[in-house]
């Protein structure tokens, strides 16, 4: 369980300002699904309906998906909801937790550090890039990775800070937010 400092004036804004951001990026979530669903099934019931379709269907809902599983993988780094196995960690003393927790995250930090790196050379030679239907930038695609990227480092780094401060570290999934 972390233990964090009593909230004031502004951790209570800051919280509220970031609580904002996660609704925002579930809501995202909701409009590339149901932009997935309009689309694809829009389009199958056109082919069968009226032997027509929509053009754009394929590309659109292709680039909702992928937005949709980056966004969401930011929420699950969020509430420490990814895969994760505990049978070795949930022996170890508070100490040795701890310093366990702090090198995994060090080394998640440093693949996410590389992952932004490569992100962001594939969203600069996408951007050049047009998809064939709509016309959009293929980086579009690389920038859902970027994006993912840098807000998974932030929590990364979040957690680090956290936990350096004294707050301790998750054992297995839980809904703690990590900057609340």
């Amino acid at each position: 369980m972390q233990t964090f400092p009593p909230p004031g004036p502004a951790p209570r804004a800051f919280d509220r300002a970031l609580a904002l951001v996660f609704r925002i990026q579930s809501w995202l979530m909701v409009a590339c699904l149901v932009t997935m669903v309009v689309l694809l099934f829009g389009n199958v019931a056109l082919r069968y309906l009226f032997n027509s379709g929509i053009n754009i269907s394929d590309e659109v809902s292709r680039l909702a998906f992928v937005w949709l599983i980056f966004i969401g993988s930011v929420l699950a780094t969020r509430t420490h909801t990814h895969m994760g196995v505990t049978m070795l960690v949930e022996r170890f003393g508070r100490a040795s937790r701890r310093i366990s927790h702090l090198f995994c995250q060090a080394l998640i930090l440093a693949v996410l550090c590389m992952w932004i790196k490569g992100s962001w050379a594939q969203t600069q030679i996408g951007m050049g890039t047009q998809l064939p239907v709509t016309g959009l930038p293929a980086g579009l695609f690389d920038l859902a990775c970027l994006y993912a990227a840098i807000a998974m480092a932030l929590l990364t780094l979040a957690d680090i800070v956290l936990t350096l401060g004294g707050a301790e570290p998750p054992l297995d999934a839980s809904a703690t937010d990590p900057l609340s």
